[in-house]
């Protein structure tokens, strides 16, 4: 039967009314707002990481940083009124990004499940050269110069610093199942972490990369001895 043109264009009244429209759920416009400000927040940081890479700690200033990030000079003092303001939150995500992507990239090396071999121990100390040439750690080694002669950058990175080195220490404990009961676990850590950074401060050294794979191997050895010694490579 054909609908009249009256009934019609009740029907359609009726879908566009205001009192069918506020039945749809509406949008969470606080949640939208806070979600908005975390990912400025956010690009921010990024940003801030960018500008140590690229630029170094001494010509990093807000400005730079917003122009980075995208955004306004106003959204930028919104978030971070100051240059220390920002540089101590970017230190704060460094700590928390550092040892995230440690252990990501460390925690399938050693099963638990299979016997220690001097493939896991390369394996270990290959991903340990890795982790010290992502942007991450350039980023921070770049405050961590800065902070030798800046007393307010020393202030805000030294207490960061300090408990970065107990959870690292910790967090290898947990990805190096075989080895974390090691007596001298933390002379094999710190020895590992040293020359990593040593070679990683290198980066004008003359064939960096070629040498590098000399001194894994000859890290590698000696670790794997140390293991052996202690009765943790199963023969």
């Amino acid at each position: 039967m054909a609908i009249s043109n009256k009934t019609a264009g009740t029907e359609a009244m009726a879908v566009s009314s205001p009192v069918a429209s506020s039945k749809r759920p509406k949008r969470n416009e606080k949640g939208w707002q806070a979600e908005k400000s975390a990912m400025t927040r956010s690009a921010i940081l990024e940003a801030t990481i960018q500008c140590l890479l690229e630029l170094g700690y001494a010509n990093t200033t807000t400005a730079l940083i917003a122009n980075y990030a995208g955004v306004s000079r106003g959204a930028m003092m919104h978030h971070f009124p100051s240059r220390m303001s920002v540089i101590k939150a970017a230190v704060d995500y460094l700590h928390v990004l550092r040892l995230r992507e440690y252990r990501e990239m460390m925690s399938d090396i050693d099963d638990p499940r299979v016997s220690l071999t001097y493939e896991v121990t390369f394996k270990s100390v290959e991903a340990a050269w890795n982790y010290v040439n992502l942007p991450s750690f350039i980023a921070y080694q770049e405050l961590m110069a800065a902070s030798r002669t800046d007393a307010e950058l020393e202030k805000v990175i030294g207490p960061v610093e300090k408990d970065f080195e107990k959870q690292f220490l910790n967090a290898a404990k947990s990805v190096f199942p075989h080895v974390k009961n090691l007596e001298n676990f933390t002379g094999a850590h710190d020895m590992v972490n040293f020359v990593m950074q040593g070679m990683a401060l290198s980066h004008m050294s003359m064939k960096r990369h070629a040498r590098a794979k000399v001194v894994i191997t000859s890290l590698a050895d000696m670790l794997y001895n140390i293991y052996r010694d202690a009765n943790l490579i199963a023969d």
